[in-house]
């Protein structure tokens, strides 16, 4: 601890910005574990309906402007502040279950001096923000943060609350040490008049992003900022994100998530520090011992030859509200060289006074040029693989998969929080009342060490998590596709949008009665002059998938009856295989070493007479499995279970089943999976993952030893079993004399 703390004092010098200097103090970065992962609480015991909260109205009072009794107490809020070197942004009135902002009250500008606002009786925590500002680059640059905190101050008449921005004497800063244990260092640099960059003076990190928090700890409501500290012409960047702050109890928490870079972006250190309270002058830096080196390889085989350029996306959650998540994302401009993995150190440590969780999710994108609608091009850089969120535990760097970051319902992605107020009405309808956050507790099966993960991102064929419905006259259809590992491929689903050289990689049909009615690619949305009534046929093809050098695809069709009670066919959620030790793995030595493992549910939606969205859920009625040798269509019944204490509300219900009993001989080992989902209304979903598992001692070396040495090519098809010409180009079958089969991939 002395050496520790003899190298923060050294910092020191470093810190010119204030008059004061904070005393020193280090902590471990990291932050608290859940005590079990099955910590939600379900309102009712039923899995009938569980509300989707209305994010346009988060909480009581919040999000939209609330028509405030004009007989409520006047508050006049006087502040105090330099208006050349500071300026007041926002006064925040919270508790457990309201928030208000001078905003959402009907002032959008605070001045110095009066502000009168009419507040809702009530006890709050009431949160002024200043800021200090620079005004020579001819525009207001916000600086530091300067927080004013008066708690649990009880309001019920007309009152006058001072206050100024000298009352924040408390120093807060953060400081990052690299790997090595040396305060980051962006460098030296200027701009000229077109802000051209000159490096002036190396650094020994190219730049350093945060996210800088201030914490309710009672409801998790989150202050705070996120940016960068690029080279600017001063000696100690990292004073850019200080906060001031007033004395305040250990109710709130003071944090930060920095990730530093270097060699242009593929380079990565993650630190995350908070303290509790503030009653002095502190400076807290992270324990460089704790970094933890994550690597593993993106394999986009649609993209061979291409350049991949790493990206990647960072966020802190409050354990108690993860509504009020903050995260940044950035790319890169260095493609990697081939082969090259982005390394990626994390650091962190359980400590269970922390308040915060902090992710991080590397992503691989390509460039591509893209035509708007008005038929310009602009460059853009498009993610093709994006690894499931990663963070601390106890002891490793563990995935973390909540549903895989993709929802199977088109941009929410809040899951309820209804306060007491809504209650008796809700349950005056039976629904369920669930406080679930959004990626915290995760689902125990599906969140593992990563030194589980046995394969490579994205070398698999990924499941298709689907969505279609209708509310009044809009009908959706949403899709994405989840790997093994829940890493997420957004590039299998984006469209042509006016480039014919920007390749599609699946593409859907929609049929109403037997009538062709739709075509897209990932999402469309229809506005209707009446509600589709009938049979919904829906077919999903990606042909964009290789494993191990073997052409695949992932074929999906779903059925259902529109304008049905239940209209909404099942889904599957996640999917995977584990062998020994539960290393999570789809290829295997021999067939008694796998099992597979994935959720499903039957989401209906609907609008509820409170006018929010909400889901009916159950399980399907049938669920069944079957595999084939790698592109045979020979299909046998793969038995598996539900396991009950493996369900998870965002996610569904928990299904298992051993491969021991896989019998046949596919080529190099691999085998092709179809799982049929069916609900009580006979609506159902089904897709064949090809290839989908390998088995080492069921494997035959190559499609040549199963011919006879004179067949020769009889007839070609497509996925669907279409016959098709031979100048036909994607995923092809093609059918042999000798009555053997295989596939092709035809450029």
């Amino acid at each position: 601890m002395k050496a520790k703390l003899l190298l923060c004092m050294m910092l020191l010098g470093l810190l010119t910005a204030s008059a004061q200097q904070p005393m020193m103090r280090v902590l471990d970065d990291g932050f608290r574990l859940m005590p079990t992962p099955h910590q939600f609480t379900v309102k009712n015991d039923s899995y009938e309906n569980c509300f989707i909260q209305d994010i346009s109205n988060p909480r009581k009072g919040g999000g939209t402007d609330p028509t405030i009794d004009p007989n409520a107490p006047k508050i006049d809020f006087v502040l105090d502040f330099d208006t050349n070197t500071q300026r007041a942004t926002t006064i925040t009135l919270i508790n457990k279950t309201s928030s208000y902002t001078n905003s959402s009250l009907g002032t959008y500008q605070l001045q110095q001096g009066s502000n009168v606002l009419n507040v809702p009786c009530g006890t709050y925590d009431i949160v002024v923000l200043f800021e200090t500002i620079d005004k020579s680059f001819g525009f207001v640059l916000p600086l530091n943060k300067m927080y004013i905190i008066r708690e649990q101050v009880a309001i019920s008449e007309d009152m006058t609350m001072n206050f100024a921005a000298s009352e924040a004497k408390n120093h807060i800063h953060f400081q990052t040490l690299t790997i090595d244990g040396e305060p980051v260092y962006t460098g030296k640099g200027t701009y000229d008049e077109n802000w051209n960059y000159t490096e002036l003076e190396p650094g020994n990190v190219d730049d350093v992003f945060y996210i800088t928090c201030l914490v309710c700890n009672d409801n998790g409501l989150l202050f705070g900022n996120e940016g960068n500290f690029g080279n600017y012409n001063q000696s100690a960047s990292e004073e850019l994100a200080d906060i001031y702050i007033n004395d305040v109890s250990e109710r709130y928490t003071l944090s930060t998530y920095r990730v530093a870079f270097r060699n242009k972006g593929h380079e990565f250190y993650t630190s995350y520090c908070e303290i509790g309270g503030a009653s002095e002058n502190i400076s807290v830096c992270n324990d460089p011992s704790k970094f933890e080196l994550f690597q593993d390889p993106f394999l986009v085989s649609q993209h061979q030859g291409e350049q991949l350029y790493p990206e990647i996306s960072f966020a802190v959650l409050p354990k108690n509200d993860q509504k009020n998540y903050r995260g940044t994302t950035t790319t890169f401009t260095s493609p990697l060289a081939d082969g090259e993995q982005i390394k990626s150190y994390i650091s962190a440590s359980p400590d269970e006074s922390n308040s915060l969780i902090p992710f991080f999710e590397p992503t691989v994108s390509i460039k591509t040029t893209t035509i708007d609608p008005w038929g310009d091009e602009y460059e853009s850089f498009v993610p093709v693989l994006t690894c499931m969120p990663l963070t601390r535990t106890e002891d490793h760097t563990a995935f973390v998969n909540n549903g895989g970051g993709s929802w199977y319902v088109p941009y929410v992605q809040n899951w309820t929080h209804f306060e007491s107020e809504y209650s008796e009405e809700l349950n005056e309808y039976g629904w369920d009342i669930i406080d679930f956050p959004i990626k915290w507790p995760s689902h125990p099966v599906f969140t593992y060490p990563v030194e589980k993960m046995k394969g490579v991102l994205g070398n698999n064929c990924p499941i298709l998590i689907s969505n279609a419905r209708q509310i009044d006259n809009f009908f959706t259809f949403d899709y994405d596709y989840i790997g093994r590992y829940g890493e997420k491929h957004p590039d299998d689903i984006r469209s042509k949008f006016g480039n014919p050289d920007d390749p599609t990689n699946s593409e859907f049909t929609i049929q109403v009665n037997g009538e062709n009615y739709g075509i897209g690619h990932g999402f469309t949305w229809y506005e209707l002059d009446a509600p589709l009534e009938g049979e919904v046929d829906i077919t999903v093809i990606n042909e964009a998938v290789i494993v191990d050098d073997l052409a695949g695809s992932n074929m999906a069709q779903l059925h259902y009856t529109a304008g049905a009670e239940d209209e909404s066919a099942p889904t599957m959620t996640m999917l995977h295989f584990k062998g020994f030790n539960d290393d999570v793995t789809d290829r295997f030595a021999n067939a008694s070493e796998g099992k597979l493992e994935f959720s499903a549910g039957d989401f209906n939606y609907k609008r509820s007479p409170l006018n929010f969205d909400y889901f009916a859920r159950q399980a399907p009625e049938l669920v069944e499995v079957s595999y084939s040798p790698y592109g045979e269509d020979n299909w046998n019944e793969l038995a598996v279970e539900e396991v009950p204490e493996n369900y998870w509300p965002v996610m569904g219900w928990f299904y298992t089943g051993s491969l021991a009993g896989v019998t046949g001989e596919g080529l190099n080992g691999w085998f092709d999976l179809k799982i049929r989902l069916t609900d009580a209304a006979g609506n159902w979903q089904e897709q064949v993952l090809s290839p989908a598992f390998r088995i080492d001692d069921h494997a035959y070396s190559s499609v040549a030893t199963m011919r006879d040495n004179n067949a020769h090519e009889v007839a070609r098809y497509n996925l669907a079993g279409q016959r098709v010409d031979a100048n036909a180009t994607g995923v092809v079958i093609v059918k042999m004399s000798d009555g053997t089969a295989h596939k092709e991939l035809v450029p």
